[in-house]
């Protein structure tokens, strides 16, 4: 069974050959600093840092190590606006970027490990200005440039399954991302009228970008990634209630439209405690959870596998973080091994880190966190 035909079959509910495996996404890669100890850890002298995210600092992962990992996906991604291009500045004790929305980043030079919100870019406008604002344009044909052939290659010279990511935040990140967190909740408390005109402004944008994007890969991809973290380690992130008039019907909106335009399923990735909204998730139509915080509030893996194991494929769930980071080489087998049998009955599960592999990780529990599930993800 190659891996397209394994990836397929987890998330159809069937069991494989053994249990797929992710590495390189989105959200379930590594960070540069984790990278580099793998280098070393693999005598790979020649090994080069290829930065895929800058803002998380996660890596495209080198190919060797997608084999020795087996690996069974690929990323894809849209490309960048016209009139947009990333600068990484030298900003004195800080390196800053600007996204294509115009937020600014920043990541500190001694130390920092990833870019965080300096200066929202509309954080201080009024809600008269805010309805003025345009999001850039979605159907921009530099977005797509070359994105069909890429696809295409992809789909005929590897086995892989190939996950498509959206090309910004989530309906609600996206909020915060230009009005700041701060600003957003202030929103929520006195003018909830503004989080639904910037709800729609962001649901406009994908509705016009997925089906212009998915006319180009529709038929390569095996699954499109859309998501919004609505969870803290303990539970909803605002008002559940919220959830439900604003950003749920908005949800089903979205991936209504993009299950017109492909076959592929929908992984939806949501941090933290999830539960409050997990069958809101698969009321509108959500295919695949992500990243399965199973350290968070209500979130254990063998619960989370019997209550909403035939609706839902778990991807990630793999192993507690906190483990993974502090924990010895046993306590990663250990823990690992608990969460592949839990998830694993029945297909459903798509093992991957929760979120991407931090540099705190030493290469010795990398390498025992994916063994394991070579292991014990056999079927």
């Amino acid at each position: 069974m190659n891996s397209r035909e394994r990836v397929l079959c987890a998330i159809n509910h069937r069991e494989a050959d053994r249990v797929p495996i992710a590495f390189g996404g989105t959200h379930d890669s590594i960070h540069r600093e984790g990278e580099k100890k793998l280098f070393k850890y693999y005598h790979m002298d020649d090994g080069k840092i290829v930065i895929q995210d800058p803002f998380q600092q996660i890596v495209y992962p080198d190919k060797r190590l997608l084999e020795r990992f087996q690996s069974d996906t690929l990323p894809l991604y849209s490309k960048a606006p016209s009139g947009y291009k990333l600068e990484i500045r030298d900003e004195g004790d800080y390196l800053t970027y600007y996204d294509q929305f115009g937020t600014k980043m920043r990541c500190p030079k001694d130390g920092g490990l990833y870019f965080d919100f300096e200066k929202c870019v509309l954080a201080d406008m009024s809600y008269e200005e805010l309805e003025k604002w345009q999001m850039p344009d979605p159907a921009d044909p530099a977005r797509f440039a070359g994105l069909r052939e890429e696809a295409k290659n992809l789909y005929e010279t590897t086995d892989k399954a190939i996950v498509i990511y959206s090309p910004c935040w989530g309906i609600f990140e996206q909020i915060y991302a230009l009005r700041s967190i701060e600003v957003m909740y202030l929103d929520f408390a006195m003018n909830l009228s503004s989080i639904e005109m910037m709800a729609q402004k962001v649901l406009d944008f994908y509705l016009e970008f997925w089906p212009r994007c998915l006319a180009e890969v529709g038929e390569y991809v095996q699954v499109v990634q859309i998501g919004d973290d609505l969870g803290s380690q303990n539970g909803p992130l605002f008002n559940p209630q919220i959830y439900r008039d604003v950003f749920k019907p908005r949800h089903r909106a979205l991936i209504d439209c993009i299950k017109k335009h492909t076959d592929a399923k929908v992984y939806y990735h949501g941090c933290g405690c999830m539960v409050e909204y997990i069958p809101d998730l698969i009321d509108v139509g959500v295919d695949i959870l992500n990243p399965v915080q199973v350290q968070a509030a209500g979130m254990d893996s063998a619960i989370l596998k019997r209550e909403y194991g035939k609706d839902l494929t778990f991807w990630g769930g793999g192993a507690n973080p906190v483990v993974l980071s502090q924990g010895s080489v046993e306590g990663v087998v250990e823990e690992t091994k608990r969460r592949v049998l839990d998830f694993k009955p029945g297909g459903g599960f798509v093992f991957a880190s929760i979120h991407n592999l931090q540099g705190d990780v030493s290469a010795e529990n990398v390498e025992a966190f994916f063994d394991t599930c070579l292991k014990y993800g056999v079927y």
